[in-house]
This record gives structure tokens, sequence and C-alpha cells, in this order.
């Protein structure tokens, strides 16, 4: 088998794209591996090649990708930097001695940096396992997670731990850690903003970052935003289009469709559903082994059945539990089994087999998907479909999670408790984010009226012939037969 399969050059061989193991045409067969494009890159003053996967299987994508790795190693040699791809914290360090032996700043700033690295920035931009992520790992779910990571920090275990007495800690003064217990300010939220951007600035200047990340503190007037989601019309248009996604018919027809493409619509199709019948994280979803699915669990007290999916504590949050999932989401997860190139015991659910390093594949290419098919939904008065909720604000596959909150919420039939563990968060994360679904559940209660005494002239005037309607008033103006047993023999009286 040729090592190069599906060769194609650009750039007078500067970028060569090409794939590996193509064992057979058929997507959906047991055998088959997905046909990842490779990239490799010929940087001039550099020795050899930067030969390594896109991780993509569209070539259209994994082009785009190639093109600007090419472009940013380019750069990165022009400036005299190493070609090697930095992790977060090797970045970080490299960013933070430079500031030191150029004395830009002072010892309080200089303290300022270590403490928030060492707290909040390492341990976010990292694995599980506490590896750090590299540099262009960083996908947009990463970056906007930061800021519901942490807002919600002193929540998490890790800030518990924290918050516990130490007696070596401040002459044993207090028993919790500075300001632990209170949420941060705004402005505390834009030192992190303006310290973040600035080392991705500089790891993007260096050529160590394939495009500049800017992030933005979620604020507004003062408050922490919500995360965008979808309401129920928007959902109900959500969940319409997606079917002719799927099927790529309508405004998603598309013109060369194979057999490949075919089966990533699907995917999409299914992994959107799941999330939204689920309430699982983007990452938790990522992560998911078909061992870990128990199907067809039963429901005590009903009839329906579900899937009952195991979290591992390996996951981001840290915690392991078992999550119940909406009855829909075990008819998905049994479709997507059926047509799944992957379907083995410890293979990954959604993300098929793991990379070399033991990770998911990466899933951009779904998010790419779903960015695209939200822009291509038509709705009346908006040029970019249903791409930003409401207020402006862009979703984005974590707003599934949200939207699934919003609806067991707003059904009324769900305690927030029940609801916090299934979700692996907070009874407090829930009622501050969801604050507003809260309200209008307890309408009814809130706006409650004491009902009238009925008056004399509502109680029914029975006939005297009837010895048993007689009887039957005497007993419901003595209290002896309630309202509704009394109307009902009258009745039938």
């Amino acid at each position: 088998m040729a090592y190069y399969e599906n060769k194609v050059e650009h750039f007078g061989g500067a970028l060569v794209l090409f794939q590996r193991n193509l064992t057979v045409a058929v997507p959906n067969s047991q055998t088959h591996r997905a046909p990842t494009w490779y990239m490799r890159l010929k940087i001039g003053g550099h020795t050899g090649y930067v030969t390594k996967s896109t991780k993509l299987t569209v070539y259209e994508d994994a082009y785009e990708f190639a093109k600007s790795e090419l472009l940013r190693l380019q750069q990165a040699k022009r400036l005299g930097h190493s070609l090697k791809e930095y992790t977060f914290e090797q970045h970080w360090q490299d960013w933070f001695d430079r500031n030191l032996k150029n004395e830009r700043w002072k010892a309080e700033r200089q303290n300022w940096h270590e403490k928030y690295a060492a707290r909040y920035f390492k341990p976010y931009f990292s694995h599980a396992d506490g590896t750090s992520l590299r540099l262009n790992e960083l996908t947009l779910q990463v970056q906007e997670g930061y800021w519901d990571w942490r807002i919600n920090y002193w929540d998490t275990d890790r800030g518990q731990r924290l918050q516990t007495y130490n007696p070596k800690r401040r002459n044993a003064k207090t028993q919790t850690t500075n300001n632990a217990k209170r949420k941060p300010a705004v402005k505390t939220l834009q030192m992190d903003q303006s310290a973040l951007n600035q080392i991705f600035f500089d790891a993007a200047q260096r050529g160590r970052l394939e495009r500049v990340i800017k992030l933005k503190a979620p604020v507004h007037n003062g408050r922490v935003k919500r995360r965008p989601g979808f309401d129920t019309d928007d959902y109900t248009k959500l969940t319409q289009y997606l079917r002719s996604y799927r099927d790529g018919i309508g405004a998603f027809k598309t013109v060369g469709s194979n057999a490949r493409h075919d089966l990533q619509r699907q995917q999409l199709y299914y992994f959107v559903l799941f999330l939204a019948n689920s309430g699982l994280r983007v990452g938790e979803a990522r992560e998911m082994l078909w061992r870990d699915v128990q199907f067809d669990a039963p429901v005590e007290g009903g009839t329906d059945t579900v899937a009952e999916i195991y979290v591992s504590k390996h996951t981001k949050k840290g915690e392991a539990r078992k999550v119940q999932t909406q009855p829909n989401a075990n008819n998905y997860l049994k479709l997507w089994r059926e047509i799944s190139p992957y379907k083995g015991h410890n293979d990954l659910v959604w993300f098929g087999q793991s990379s070399q390093d033991g990770k998911p594949v990466k899933f951009v290419d779904l998010n790419r998907g779903f960015q695209i098919f939200l822009s291509k939904v038509p709705v009346e008065g908006r040029t970019d479909g249903l791409v930003h909720d409401r207020d402006g604000e862009k979703r984005t596959l974590y707003s599934l999670r949200h939207s699934y909150a919003t609806m067991r919420l707003d059904r009324g039939d769900v305690k927030i408790h029940d609801l916090a563990l299934n979700m692996g968060c907070t009874v407090q994360q829930i009622e501050r984010h969801y604050s507003h679904v809260l309200t209008t559940q307890r309408r009814a209660e809130i706006t409650k009226i004491k009902p009238k005494a009925r008056a004399k002239s509502d109680v029914p005037v029975v006939e005297a012939g009837s010895d048993f309607a007689m009887e039957a008033l005497r007993r419901y103006k003595a209290g002896e037969l309630s309202e509704a047993a009394f109307m009902e023999i009258i009745r039938l009286t």
C-alpha cells in the first residue's frame, strides 16, 4: 500500500495533503478507518518537513487548516522563533520569564500573574490528567468555557478544598481563603481577560498559535451574562431543519455528496439531538465510550426507557456520575450505533477511535458543521439564521446543554436538586443561571389569589320531591359531603 494516498500538492510542493490507510471505500464498514487528511509542509530555511495530521476528514477543511498552519510556521521562521508546538504552560512560562527579564512589572504585578496562573489559568487550560493543553488545541468551546468555570470556581471541588480550614493560613484568623465565597467582580473578570489576551497575542506573534485568540469577559451592565440557548420557537426550527440537513434537501441540498459526507451529516444530526436530550457537556459527550451507555434503562412507575450514561471522573468536572437522559436520547443513540463505523465496546461513541496520544479526535468538523447549519436555517427577519439568540449572543454546541436545562425547568416536573445532580453542577448554579425560568415556573404561586367563598346563591337548588337529593343537600351543608361528590349526586338524580 502506498504511503501517500490521494496526494495533492499546493504552492509548488510547499504544502502537500495526503491520506493513509484507505482500507475500504464504505464508510460504515466495521474495518473502515476514517480517511483523515495529513499535511506535509516545507518551510524555507528549515531542514526537512513538518508532517502531521490535520485531524480533518473533509478535504476543503483540511486544506484551509493546512494553509493557515503553513502561513503560521512561515511567520514563525521569519521571526526567528521555534517551529515546535507549545503547550499553554510552556508558553506562559516563556512569556512570564521574558517580562521579568525586561523588568516590565513591579513586584505586586509579578505576584498577581504567578498567583492567577497557578490557581486559574494553568489548571483550566489542562487535560483532566493535569497535562497542559497545546495552544492549538484551544477550541472555541475551551475558550468560552473558561468564563463559566472561573465564575463558579469556588463551587467546584478544587475551590471547596481551598476553603477548608488550615491553621497555617494567615495565622489561623479565618477558615476560608480571601474572597472565597464571593463571585468575581466585573473588574476581576476584566483583569483575567486582559492577562489572557496578552498571553495569546504574544503566542500568535511568535507563530505558536494558528490564530489570534481574543477573549471577552461575559459581563453586561455589571452582571454575568447567561449562556445563549434556544427558546421554544427556535428549538422547533432547529429540529425541523436538522432533518433537512441530515437528508441533504431544501436549503441544505449539496452537489457531489458522497457516502462519507452523508455519514458526517447523520453524525451531526444525532449528536445535536443527543446533547439536547441529555444535558451533557460537550467535553463529556466527547469522552463517551459505548461501554459507558446502558440502553433501555427502565423508568420506575412508567413504561418509558432511557439511556443511562456513565460520566467518568476524568472529564473536566473531575467527578464521576450517572446521567439519566430523556427517552428520545435512548433512540438516537441506537440509531447512530447502527450506522457508526465504530461500534466496539471501547470505541468512542461520537468520535470513533482515539488519536495516537490516547485522546479523542478533535471535533472541529462537528462544531464547524453546526455553525454552518445554523447560518442556513431560514428565519424571517434574520440574515444569520439561528447563529445568534435574541440578545445577539452567538450559539455553540454548548448552547444545547443550556436549552436542555431550560426546557426541563420550564416543564416544572423536575426538582432543582435532581436536575443539578444529573447535570453535574450545583443548585446555586441552577438558580443563578436559570432564574428567569424559575420565575416563570412560579407564576402560579406568585400571582395566586385566595378564592372567594361560595355565595349562598351558588348552592344548587334541589327539588323537594327527591328524598335522596334532599339527604345529600343536608349532608353537604353539614360538611359531611364534598362539593364534588354532592354535585355528582345532583347530576345523576
